[in-house]
């Protein structure tokens, strides 16, 4: 049995041409589950709310609940709320999907999702709604980059310890999404690393997560870092957009596509490991195939979180990333002007929490100027207030010179830095008081 989950602003009949292919590849018994235009454009609706009605439609329409029977495949902004459903009703050994095909998924987010809240997206998407200028805020809202809402999905199925989701004897999971963007008058939403709506790096379920602590010894940071729990397919298919891949926009394009399809939704668990290796030999063969395209470099959606050593966010912060001298402590401003313009190519604050920020950071230019140059990267944070400004409270310098930049070695660049993946840091400084703060007087 296969169920059929669509995104945000979509519907279930524009899954009937996907519907055909899968029954001409031999993929029968299609059940999809409507949701309809009116839970994803209301404003008042929420992940949480479409998790719960997706457990009521499941079981008024009778779909299986016994572990690992059913087959799932999702668009875009359907896979996060086939994760959030798994994970909130349902545990590793429960949970009733057992293949997952994503294609063009906004795991962790869209680069256009805080422009569909704002009026030109009330304008262009509000008139649709029934609903008059709704959009979906919420929905979003927990799109949108760096959002805490993905963070803590992420959190729970894939960078948590203990049983994996993810994985032969469980959920096998495969990704595809495509590289190229929109045509026409929608090529306004095109950015480079991007299929028109989600980005390269966001579709990819494998995410890593890193923690730098400045707040017990500043100059010697405490450093800690893991990937992901449990293994999932990916590979970026070229000639293909958000709809097309789809089989929407007269897609699929891309000949390789629906053979894809059939083996994500045909693989078993003695042949996962196969399966995920050999879209990464295609995942590496389409990257040759289109080096020296811009459009299609391979960027990693870096998303940053920092706290004080209380624990509370930090929200007004600014990152500067920057390359040094050879063997010298002075920057290198020809360097520094080119990773800063070329490689952090965008900075992104989440509306929601600013304390998180999303960074698309471009990993071949990276590579290219740094790892072959063999030169390390820095990162330097100013939050504020800052205590030599205030006298009283506040953070100090994460710096060039004051008590340590992040440094990233040469050897250590290419695991940190990762095409096609998204990075979660967790940044830690200490928020330190002054003696006048608080004072005692003997009387």
């Amino acid at each position: 049995m296969i169920v059929l989950l669509h995104g945000w602003s979509d519907h279930s009949d524009s899954f009937k041409p996907l519907a055909a292919q899968l029954g001409k590849l031999g993929l029968q018994d299609i059940v999809p589950i409507y949701l309809g235009d009116y839970v994803s454009m209301d404003d008042d609706v929420g992940f949480e709310d479409i998790t719960q009605a997706m457990q009521l439609a499941w079981r008024n329409a009778g779909l299986p609940l016994s572990p690992r029977s059913v087959d799932v495949v999702v668009h875009s902004t359907g896979a996060l709320v086939v994760r959030h459903w798994m994970t909130s009703c349902f545990t590793p050994a429960s949970n009733p999907v057992r293949r997952l095909l994503m294609l063009a998924p906004a795991n962790f987010g869209s680069h256009l999702a805080h422009k569909g809240v704002s009026f030109l997206g009330r304008i262009v998407k509000g008139f649709k709604s029934e609903r008059l200028f709704h959009t979906g805020a919420r929905i979003l809202r927990g799109l949108e980059l760096a959002s805490p809402f993905t963070w803590e999905l992420a959190r729970r199925d894939r960078l948590q310890d203990g049983n994996a989701w993810y994985g032969p004897g469980r959920v096998l999971a495969t990704v595809l999404v495509g590289t190229d963007g929109y045509g026409g008058i929608s090529a306004a939403a095109n950015t480079n690393g991007s299929d028109g709506t989600v980005l390269v790096s966001t579709a990819n379920l494998d995410p890593a997560f890193v923690r730098f602590d400045f707040a017990s010894q500043p100059g010697k940071p405490k450093f800690e870092m893991r990937g992901a729990n449990g293994r999932t397919a990916f590979c970026r298919m070229p000639g293909e957009n958000h709809g097309s891949i789809a089989c929407k926009d007269g897609g699929p394009k891309n000949a390789l596509t629906l053979q894809l399809i059939r083996r994500a939704l045909s693989v078993e668990d003695a042949g996962f490991d196969a399966h995920c290796s050999e879209l990464a030999g295609f995942n590496a063969q389409h990257r040759r195939q289109q080096q020296g395209k811009a459009y299609t470099q391979g960027y990693q959606n870096t998303v940053i979180y920092v706290v004080d050593d209380q624990g509370f966010p930090v929200r007004d912060y600014f990152i500067e990333v920057f390359a040094k001298q050879a063997g010298k402590d002075k920057v290198d401003d020809r360097l520094t002007a080119l990773v800063q313009r070329d490689v952090m190519s965008s900075v992104h604050v989440n509306q929601v929490d600013a304390a998180s920020r999303s960074l698309k950071m471009n990993c071949d230019v990276l590579q290219a100027q740094l790892v072959r140059g063999m030169r390390p990267l820095h990162i330097s944070v100013t939050a504020h207030p800052e205590i030599r400004d205030t006298g009283s409270v506040g953070y100090s310098t994460i710096g060039f010179n004051d008590i340590g930049s992040i440094r990233i070695d040469v050897a250590d660049l290419g695991r940190i830095f990762m095409e096609d993946r998204t990075l979660f840091v967790h940044l830690v400084i200490k928020r330190m008081q002054t003696e006048k703060l608080v004072r005692f007087q003997k009387l």
